[in-house]
């Protein structure tokens, strides 16, 4: 194969790959959205959920 070619069909591969990246990265609702504050908020009933005192077993 002549150096054309080859530059041809590197372009026309790259074209193709960009065009099927923007076709899988262009739909959102399959990604999970983040979540917002006021829906985890309920599931924080007190600090000892979140922050470990001295009594806990852990080292400092």
């Amino acid at each position: 194969m002549d150096k054309e070619k080859l530059k041809l069909i590197v372009r026309n591969l790259e074209s193709l790959v960009e065009c099927l990246k923007s076709e899988i990265y262009s739909d959102v609702d399959p990604y999970p959205k983040e979540p917002q504050y006021e829906e985890i908020a309920p599931y924080l009933q007190d600090y000892d959920e979140v922050f470990y005192d001295d009594e806990d077993g852990y080292p400092n």
